[in-house]
């Protein structure tokens, strides 16, 4: 299936606005719970707790999420998605007061249905892109607003009206843009094509699990050290900066600046660059980053933590488009599913560590030491990955033409 331009961009907005809302909606209860705690009356930590099991569907769930999009189709799903995040938002936000179990079976339905979007629009993105890097910048970018956003509109909605309105509006903007997607699929509006061939690229069975196998090792690896400097960087910054705003406008220029460097990669060297070099230099300058995060400075540290987030958003997006060039296309499903489930599974070991680290030596300098070794071992299992040119290759392959 062939997709005009006209397509790929409505394509392109619609995964992107929904990268943005499921980041927003699958983090935002840990702001709206502070409030709740106040008006139910309980413990911030009992109300938090509810939210475990939404943890954990949103990365198991990928799977499965993954084998609907390869049956079903990859905007169906977008549509399941936005219409599943905005009616379990708004269940949450109609929950009588005080009871637990009927919020908790709303915020699984968050997790139920948030764990669809990395199965499926990232596939759906990279399918239909003419320009790959371009279009990964601008869905990452999207994301990291939804990030940075997680807490500013819960607490405008708060502030203007009630932690239900901080459910409620987000939600029904979920629905609204998934009857929208709805129409224009109906329509003939929005469409998927199978992944465009391209040069140098033979994705057969062999290859597929070469590149797989790597992946697997370096994704894991890599998630270990993303949710290191999430959760550990303001830690190290806590060693210097007592004053509490400095220290979260600290941890979230990371992500901020993180977000328009996945841009600017995207549009100047995913496209532009062999694929296999530039995961591969960003994975062993990874090693840097997490020298300067155990350097005990807190400048150098926060040094550290910006180039690590930038250098885990260019490598994301390159992962995305190998799997997306070495799976059949009627499988990207399961192969998007099961990155996901590789990233999330592995990501828990760095919060353990953290934890154990910290109390045993009442610092993180050694943890981030161990991690520059973790870098250098992403590095070289990455060279391993097969060393065609990844490059931007002449159109032909991937010139959009008419829609069906």
């Amino acid at each position: 299936m062939n997709l005009d331009p006209g397509v790929a961009r409505r394509v392109l907005v619609y995964s992107s606005a929904g990268h943005a809302l499921m980041h927003l909606m699958t983090a935002f209860y840990a702001v709206i719970v502070l409030t709740l705690a106040v008006e139910w009356k309980l413990p911030a930590e009992q109300l938090l707790a509810l939210y475990a099991p939404a943890t954990i569907l949103l990365g198991v769930m990928s799977l499965p999420a993954g084998w609907a999009s390869d049956r079903f189709g990859a905007p169906a799903m977008m549509v399941v998605m936005f219409l599943g995040l905005g009616l379990s938002s708004t269940a949450c936000g109609l929950v009588p007061a005080g009871d637990a179990w009927l919020l908790s079976a709303g915020l699984c339905g968050l997790g139920t249905f948030g764990a669809i979007y990395h199965s499926v629009g990232i596939g759906w993105i990279i399918r239909t892109a003419s320009r790959q890097g371009h279009a990964m910048g601008v869905n990452g970018l999207w994301g990291s607003a939804g990030l940075a956003l997680y807490g500013i509109v819960p607490g405008v909605l708060i502030t203007l009206a009630s932690w239900r309105a901080a459910f409620i509006v987000p939600g029904i903007v979920c629905i609204v843009l998934g009857l929208m997607l709805w129409v224009d699929l109906l329509r003939g509006r929005v469409g998927d094509r199978p992944m465009p061939a391209r040069a140098g690229v033979q994705p057969g069975r062999r290859q597929f699990w070469r590149v797989f196998s790597v992946l697997s090792v370096t994704m894991a690896l890599e998630g270990i050290i993303w949710q290191a400097v999430m959760f550990g960087a303001a830690l190290v910054f806590e060693q210097h900066v007592t004053n509490v705003l400095l220290l979260g406008l600290a941890t979230s220029m990371i992500y901020a600046v993180s977000g328009l460097a996945q841009y600017a990669l995207g549009r100047r060297i995913i496209d532009r660059y062999p694929l296999k070099t530039t995961y591969v230099v960003a994975s062993a300058l990874q090693i840097g980053a997490m020298l300067a995060l155990a350097a005990g400075n807190v400048w150098l540290s926060f040094a550290g933590a910006i180039a690590s987030a930038v250098l885990s958003s260019a490598s994301g997006p390159i992962e995305n488009i190998l799997i997306a060039r070495y799976t059949p296309s009627r499988y990207h499903g399961l192969g998007f599913g099961a990155k996901f489930v590789v990233a999330f599974g592995a990501a828990p070991l760095a919060i353990m560590a953290i934890a154990r680290i910290r109390e045993a030596t009442g610092s993180l300098d050694l943890f981030f030491l161990g991690l520059a070794g973790v870098a250098a071992l992403v590095a070289a299992v990455a060279l391993l990955l097969p060393a065609s040119d990844f490059a931007r290759d002449a159109s032909a392959a991937t010139a959009p033409v008419a829609a069906k």
